[in-house]
């Protein structure tokens, strides 16, 4: 059973201490003072007991939503269903991303996000933060954030992991603070992970007794087969391992640590890819396999990369013949 108090509480669970209390009091924009703000018993129960009653109808996001904001303040909420081999379900989105940029995401890019690789590759399910969970030296400022959510300046993410061994895939509730919004409060987070077991469960529930029309394109199942295929002809396998790791924003270091090799031995094979690839950096790396993502027909039976060697040797002969 939960237990909620209507006093502010610290990680270790205990409540906050005259001075923590000061410091919060001191949060000065309405965004902040929102953000501190304490979960009552009244208002979490209020919340709950709508959230359940809404298992399997339309609006049940919508309401978990409004249950989560009980716990602080967030700039935005996205609920997404993922699967292999097809493109996220979108199920909630409040504070809509103007622009291309979560089209972008929802297309090609996510199979980059370090949430839906844990929870595609590992089955990991629970409470994270994108800063605990994203590999050594990688920020949200940099790689694919860099690249499709720049103008947006998140500066906080958080989320869960819920999967659906019945169902398949798993579904993630993301949660994100932009710039001039302040970073979650680590009383918060200890508050959210507490109460996964809760979310997991109402979620389940209401998957067990809802359906609704999932986009399953044909168009969208490569996904997954493209990043598998994409270098493994024009690289050998370890290069080929080292181009997926810095696809998901893996430093040098943080490579050499994970593949059990010498520093120098991963910048000898970077240094290789950049050679094959005809790029000189990690994130050019990224552009390459967004761009050809999208414009690559499927199915996926070779290494996307060789239509692009061809293209450029046409391009190549045709310059010549042209001078």
């Amino acid at each position: 059973m939960i237990e909620v108090i209507n006093q502010p509480f610290s990680v270790k669970g205990m409540p906050l201490s005259l001075r923590e209390t000061e410091i919060l009091s001191c949060f000065s924009t309405e965004k902040n003072k929102k953000q501190a703000k304490s979960m009552t018993l009244s208002s979490w129960s209020k919340r709950l007991v709508e959230t359940t009653f809404s298992i399997g109808k339309p609006n049940f996001y919508a309401l978990l939503s409004s249950l989560l904001e009980e716990i602080t303040y967030f700039d935005e909420i996205v609920i997404l269903h993922f699967k292999v081999n097809q493109k996220p379900t979108l199920l909630l989105q409040k504070n809509i991303i103007k622009g291309d940029d979560f089209e972008k995401y929802l297309n090609s890019a996510h199979v980059l996000d370090p949430f839906y690789r844990m929870g595609i590759d590992y089955k990991t399910k629970g409470f994270f933060r994108l800063s605990d969970i994203s590999p050594n030296d990688y920020s949200i400022f940099e790689s694919y954030y860099n690249s499709y959510f720049r103008h947006l300046k998140i500066i906080d993410e958080i989320g869960y992991l819920i999967q659906l061994p019945e169902q398949g895939g798993f579904i993630h509730i993301e949660m994100a603070n932009f710039e001039g919004s302040p970073l979650f409060l680590a009383y918060k987070l200890q508050q959210f992970s507490e109460l996964f077991e809760t979310i997991e469960e109402l979620v389940c529930q209401h998957l067990q007794s809802y359906s609704y029309e999932e986009d399953s394109c044909a168009e969208h199942n490569y996904i997954e087969e493209f990043h598998r295929q994409f270098a493994t002809k024009v690289c050998t396998p370890r290069e080929h391992e080292v181009v997926l790791l810095m696809l998901q924003g893996y430093s040098v270091k943080s490579m050499a640590q994970k593949m059990s090799l010498g520093i120098e031995t991963i910048k000898m094979h970077r240094k290789n890819i950049y050679m094959k690839l005809s790029i000189g950096s990690q994130p050019e790396l990224l552009a390459l396999f967004i761009d050809l993502l999208v414009v690559t027909e499927p199915p996926i039976l070779d290494d996307p990369l060789l239509l692009k060697i061809e293209k450029d040797k046409k391009s190549a002969r045709d310059a010549r013949l042209d001078a």
